[in-house]
């Protein structure tokens, strides 16, 4: 088999991933089951047993039919291992069969029809199987495609079908690390509240991805929680839609403030800033911090330090007071979109 459907998987998905890439490799030889004198069929003697006694090579598993048994039988997959993995199987098992399409025994694409689909139609420029010819035209047809699909999709075929089917926290974490240093990234979520129980049914604004099972969104007033299936989540969601919104811009500095009081130090602040670090004070005894279990926690005491995770300016100085700071060491990100 040429080397198209790991190209296929690579192209479509994004990825560079080996582990990606191979497991594309694997299911594209999944197709030719239907005989014993494949590879395949050698190593699964028994099912390409049964498969040649009761289909002629080429047909039941060289279809969109199988294709789309074989996604949903792997569907879980997509839950286990995340939908890349999962994409790059049904990827590659689609590859597997596409290309021989392309040869002049064809395949029977559209099975239970037993009309066979033979690309091109002309008889003359049809490839004998394990030609060279087959080997590096198909596969330059097959990346010329896939190419164009990621460009029409900006992002890719299967990226759009993620954000459409599969509906939980590791697409809106993936989604989130691919779009958003230039895009919005929102999330429809329907959850339950961890802490009150209440039933969650809003759209939130991704601000970060702590992880790849949970983000942290902002609610229209403002306040942070996170989301996901990871332990320290405030609302556990059930079904996550994403949605990509505006285009935004971002900026993002390091701050080291040094022997200045925190009041001093935050008017250089944009208001509509996120700041991330550690700040040290001279009077550590005197922090009292709010208790908000309900939402994200965006100041902390950690090692004699003081911890911020995403908090605004006015919540630093809500919490802390005007206290000095003796050192400390933070990113200020600013987004366009406030």
């Amino acid at each position: 088999m040429p080397p198209s459907p790991p190209a296929a998987a690579s192209l479509t998905l994004g990825s560079s991933d080996p582990v990606i890439l191979a497991a594309a490799a694997l299911t594209s030889q999944l197709p030719d089951v239907d005989t014993t004198k494949s590879t395949t069929g050698l190593v699964l003697y028994p099912v390409a047993r049964w498969f040649e006694d009761r289909y002629p090579h080429r047909s039941v598993t060289h279809s969109f039919a199988a294709t789309a048994a074989v996604a949903v039988a792997l569907l879980p997959l997509a839950f286990w291992l995340g939908w890349q993995m999962w994409s790059a199987l049904v990827i590659g098992y689609f590859a597997g069969w596409f290309l021989d399409s392309f040869t002049k025994s064809g395949v029977e694409a559209f099975y239970p029809s037993r009309a066979r689909m033979v690309i091109p139609g002309n008889p003359r420029a049809r490839m004998a199987p394990g030609s060279t010819a087959e080997y590096w035209v198909l596969a330059i047809a097959l990346i010329a495609m896939v190419i164009n699909i990621n460009l029409l999709t900006a992002g890719g075929a299967v990226e759009v079908f993620a954000r459409s089917f599969i509906l939980n926290a590791n697409t809106a974490s993936e989604q989130f690390r691919r779009n958003g240093s230039d895009q919005q990234v929102w999330v429809k979520v329907d959850g339950i509240h961890n802490i009150t129980n209440a039933r969650i049914n809003a759209e939130f604004k991704v601000v970060s991805a702590p992880s790849e099972n949970s983000v942290i969104a902002e609610d229209p007033s403002g306040v942070l929680y996170q989301i996901g299936s990871d332990s320290s989540s405030q609302i556990k969601a059930n079904s996550i839609n994403v949605r990509l919104g505006d285009p935004i811009t971002i900026t993002s500095s390091e701050s080291t403030p040094q022997n200045v009081f925190l009041l001093e130090w935050l008017r250089s602040i944009p208001q509509n800033a996120f700041i991330s670090g550690s700040l040290l004070l001279e009077d550590m005894s005197e922090i009292r911090l709010p208790l908000s279990v309900d939402r994200f926690a965006t100041l902390k005491i950690y090692g004699g330090q003081v911890e911020l995770i995403n908090a605004r300016p006015s919540e630093v100085i809500g919490s802390i007071g005007d206290q000095y700071i003796l050192a400390g060491k933070v990113n200020i990100k600013v987004r366009s979109d406030g």
